[in-house]
């Protein structure tokens, strides 16, 4: 399973770097984070500089809404949204593809909005905007969106629905992006993590590429349904599809910044100051990467410092968090479905007794802490593969 970058606010820089560190990187473009259109040129051309690669997402997501940098750009439709919503709307698709010829993309990722409620009429919209984004895309590769509100995942009905209409898009792949239900960053519905998974293994069996977008490292198990990528950035903004992100309001409070520090083996992200406490009870050791893992950005943490008097900064984290899952995506993939089923569960039986000794000594990672997760995840994955493990095993 590949791993892209989802751009958020900063990541122009971080995104060359990284791509320079793994000799190449896909990085999903955000327009809400680079505005205006002239400013996109030039950095895809720097991307591919550093070996890298480009998709853009046009975050046509909520188009009634005012969103003050999605509308700087040419694209973003001034008057008649109800064109998208109806799905005839060859003139934006025009623009769009345009853009993604200039930018040399990828892919073309078409726009879609959000929808709580899968039905015919989102059906035929959907297979309206693949048909005649097919008429204007030239020879390039297309991927249709769709957009989840939080509880169609909950609904396993509604997952079949998209999968059948899936079958009629005459698209290469599909871009899913999904908001968490209960606004919890870590996901603690079992079906819901479920339900995503049949999801993405519906659309692969009928021969179509899926990307998740704005994802984390709940995610992982992904790798048994086939997906082809996972993209997370930054901010847990780009790391959990959150709608209210793409509308300005008046309202808008200031966000609250903290310095975290991801340990893989336990999937899971610690306050530096709790890296204090396991210093001080001799256990920092066990939150030191795998070799595997190991990057510059965390070294200093456990150099013989306190972590917290070190310079380990708000870049720093998001680099090691990003270049970790990046290589933990890799690995999630093995030769054979069973090898990837019992890689997927040895991995959080690891972070269990990691995190149970942790725990013992009073070192959490508040809601960035998996203890309560693992047992969601191993039960959303004991369900695909009952469901989905004798067809995954003879079509892997």
């Amino acid at each position: 399973m590949r791993f892209y970058l989802q751009m958020g606010h900063g990541m122009q820089s971080m995104c060359k770097d990284l791509s320079a560190l793994w000799n190449g990187a896909t990085v999903i473009l955000s327009p809400q984070n680079i505005h205006p259109t002239n400013k996109l040129l030039p950095f895809a051309a720097s991307m591919r500089k550093v070996g890298g690669g480009v998709l853009f997402d046009p975050q046509l997501y909520a188009p009634r809404n005012y969103q003050k940098n999605l509308q700087t750009h040419d694209y973003w439709p001034q008057t008649d949204f109800t064109s998208i919503e109806l799905g005839d709307c060859r003139d934006l698709l025009t623009k769009l593809a345009e853009i993604n010829a200039s930018l040399n993309t990828e892919a073309f990722i078409l726009p879609s909005g959000i929808i709580n409620r899968i039905d015919e009429r989102w059906g035929k919209v959907q297979t309206a905007i693949s048909n005649q984004a097919r008429d204007v895309a030239s020879s390039q590769r297309i991927f249709l969106t769709v957009a989840l509100g939080k509880d169609v995942l909950s609904d396993g009905s509604q997952v079949e629905s998209i999968t059948q209409y899936a079958e009629h898009w005459n698209v290469d792949g599909v871009y899913i992006v999904c908001e968490h239900p209960e606004r919890h960053y870590l996901v603690d519905k079992p079906i819901w993590i479920a339900n995503l998974l049949s999801l993405v293994a519906g659309i692969k069996r009928i021969g179509k590429e899926v990307i998740v977008g704005y994802a984390n490292h709940q995610m992982l198990p992904l790798s048994l349904a086939k997906c082809d990528a996972i993209a997370a950035g930054n901010f847990l903004n780009v790391r959990w599809f959150q709608p209210e992100h793409f509308e300005t309001t008046d309202s808008d409070d200031p966000s609250r910044r903290t310095t975290w520090y991801y340990c893989p083996q336990a999937l899971s992200e610690f306050k530096v100051t709790y890296l204090d406490v396991a210093k001080r009870a001799g256990i920092l050791g066990t939150m030191v990467p795998p070799i595997a893992m190991d990057n510059e950005y965390s070294h200093v943490l456990f150099e013989g410092a306190m972590p917290s008097s070190t310079n380990y900064k708000e870049g720093d984290s998001f680099k090691h968090y990003l270049h970790c899952l990046r290589i933990q995506c890799k690995l999630a993939s093995k030769a054979t479905y069973s090898e990837t089923l019992n890689s997927q569960f040895s991995q959080l039986e690891t972070a269990a007794s990691i995190l149970n000794g942790l725990h013992k000594e009073r070192i959490k990672g508040q809601d960035r802490d998996f203890g309560e997760i693992v047992d969601v995840n191993e039960a959303a994955i004991q369900i695909f593969d009952k469901e989905f493990g004798f067809a995954m095993t003879k079509e892997w």
